[in-house]
């Protein structure tokens, strides 16, 4: 009689470890569900922000192509453009903004100037003075912001147009 008891308190302990252990299973599955369901809304909100920060940063640009002196657009100045004349090309590594956390977003920046054909030869283009009575000069300043988000490149670019 002794013998059937404790075969059958080890029937009971050995049920209620089978129970325990697929308790302990259906968390780690549903723990590494709602892991994974967090991870992607942060890499969303991380896509987000990168995007309101590469924005703001090119707004800036834009800024500095509109307020950029004259004489700096054509390279006219003793220490040269921010703009090289293209097939020129100024790339430089920036530090757009920081991301939740502190973490810097950083990109490559690419900046070029581009004179319109119709400006003289002596403003970078082929216009003459039958076609260019006035002298006039244009010339596009072009900005363009490469950055990765989760290993993928995304690139943004401006252009401002500067007339004289």
């Amino acid at each position: 009689m002794k013998v059937l008891r404790n075969n059958r308190r080890n029937r009971i302990r050995a049920a209620l470890m089978i129970e325990v252990a697929a308790g302990f299973g259906a968390m780690l599955v549903v723990s590494l569900l709602l892991l994974k369901a967090a991870l992607t809304v942060t890499s969303v909100q991380r896509w987000t922000v990168t995007q309101g920060l590469t924005d703001s940063y090119m707004s800036r640009e834009v800024a500095l192509g509109k307020r950029l002196p004259f004489e700096g657009v054509g390279g006219f100045m003793a220490g040269g453009s921010s703009f090289p004349s293209f097939p020129t090309v100024a790339t430089t590594t920036v530090t757009v903004g920081r991301l939740p956390g502190g973490k810097a977003v950083t990109a490559s920046l690419r900046r070029t100037r581009m004179p319109s054909s119709n400006n003289l030869p002596s403003a970078g283009g082929t216009g003459t003075a039958a076609t260019n009575p006035t002298g006039s000069q244009a010339w596009q300043l072009q900005s363009y912001l490469t950055y990765k988000i989760s290993g993928r490149d995304y690139v943004k670019s401006r252009t401002t147009l500067r007339v004289r």
